[in-house]
């Protein structure tokens, strides 16, 4: 960079406060004109509520096996943390596998991990063939933040290897050949996985939208549910009509907890803030992340970034769980970012923005029935670009009798958070500084 095109810090901070809420990926598309809101009554196989990734994912995958089907969006197609998120596609589910093992077995976690890959695999194929660039790049490292998560990290390689199938997938990095994957000096091993990948998450969104209604999937965006009606005629109530189905796939995610209905409370909100450079010497990109392969590091509170398809630098992390604000968060993400790639320090950040991500307690997908007529998607826990399309795909399975995968995960048991907001939040709070302290030690 030319040291005369650079910027003072403070002054960067500043004007990246006046950005915040300004979401990169809404510059990369053309959304076009609403979907209609729903006005009057209508009938259909399957009511699915919420537009994101996971209802969109059913709503496709019912239209495929010939149901007729409503899609009710309150705001915009993927409004919420499916057009806003970090876009990789990763393996495997937000908690650790062990959770898993814990209450399905070896045999059950390890035909999680398959339904898990298989959603990758669903994502690339509707990445690369719905007749949108999506901006598909494949590669993920997973940084050792700390001197000790190197062994961690070897663990993590050979429970793959033994247990999961995956392990021909990832190779171990050491501290010695991590110049091929960073320009980074701040870690010291990686796990390079070249099954993984990561896209503009909206694009897909909207690629998987405009597939929906070439299937005949009726979509209503601005359209709130204010009612999920019961019963063996379920329907849907919005503001200015209702849907009456045989069957309700709710995919609301942490909105559900609006919903008088038996899965509330087993998910909560958590903040995440994400922020966008201007864009950088292609030169400069490439030799920050050497073939543009998307990263995390392994600390508890993680940060996650990528190199977006025109040179920006794409960092995110920073969960929060009490009071959520992304002009507070802006400095903080930067100074990170800065420090871990200092030849980042002088440009500017053009985009910050964030949302809210439904997590369970154990961090293991929710999923379920109530009443037997309504499924529900819950719980994704920031891990939710593969796992959403395989939820999708499972729910649509069950609703077309054959219901054994989706009963797997459904399997998983899931306590419930406190009933009262600031207790619950508190508590959490308390736990992940506990987490980065541990971090800190290790």
């Amino acid at each position: 960079m030319n040291p005369s095109t650079a910027r003072p810090m403070a002054r960067e901070f500043a004007e990246a406060a006046e950005i915040a809420g300004q979401c990169y990926y809404e510059l990369t598309v053309e959304r076009g004109p609403a979907y209609p809101s729903l006005n009057g009554q209508l009938s259909v196989d399957v009511g699915v509520v919420g537009a994101g990734f996971a209802g969109l994912s059913a709503a496709l995958e019912l239209a495929q096996r010939g149901y007729s089907v409503a899609l009710l969006e309150a705001q915009r197609i993927a409004a919420a943390a499916s057009g806003r998120n970090g876009g990789q596609i990763l393996p495997g589910f937000s908690c650790d596998i062990g959770v898993i093992q814990a209450q399905l077995g070896q045999a059950g976690a390890r035909r999680a991990w398959d339904l898990s890959i298989e959603g990758m695999a669903i994502v690339k194929d509707r990445a690369l063939g719905l007749g949108i660039d999506c901006e598909y790049t494949p590669g993920w490292a997973l940084f050792a933040a700390r001197p000790g998560h190197v062994q961690k990290l070897r663990d993590w390689r050979n429970q793959l290897e033994r247990d999961l199938g995956y392990g021909a997938h990832v190779e171990f990095i050491d501290a010695s050949e991590l110049h091929r994957w960073t320009a980074s000096t701040a870690y010291h091993a990686a796990l390079i996985d070249h099954h993984a990948g990561h896209l503009n998450p909206l694009k897909l969104a909207l690629a998987m939208s405009a597939a929906c209604q070439a299937l005949g999937v009726q979509i209503f965006e601005n359209t709130p549910v204010l009612e999920v009606v019961r019963g063996s005629a379920p329907a849907l109530a919005a503001p200015t009509g209702r849907v009456n189905c045989k069957k309700v796939v709710m995919a609301a995610n942490v909105f559900g907890n609006s919903f008088d209905l038996p899965m509330r409370n087993r998910v909560m909100s958590i903040g995440n803030t994400i922020i966008a450079t201007e864009p950088l010497p292609a030169q400069l990109a490439e030799r920050l992340l050497p073939g543009r392969y998307a990263a995390c590091d392994t600390n508890f509170l993680l940060d996650y970034y990528r190199i977006t398809a025109d040179h920006r630098m794409l960092w995110g992390g920073g969960s929060t769980y009490l009071r959520h604000d992304v002009g507070n968060r802006i400095q903080a993400l930067q100074e990170k970012m800065v420090a871990t790639f200092p030849d980042l320090r002088g440009f500017g950040v053009e985009c910050a923005w964030g949302g809210l991500i439904d997590a369970t307690l154990s961090r293991a997908p929710d999923f379920g029935r109530i009443d037997e007529e309504i499924y529900y998607l819950q719980g994704f826990s920031g891990h939710g670009v593969n796992v959403t399309a395989i939820a999708g795909r499972l729910a649509a399975e069950a609703i077309a009798g054959q219901p054994e995968r989706f009963d797997l995960l459904a399997g998983l048991k899931h306590r419930k958070f406190p009933a009262v907001a600031w207790v619950r939040r508190a508590g959490l709070a308390l736990g992940a500084s506990f987490y980065q302290l541990r971090d800190v030690w290790s």
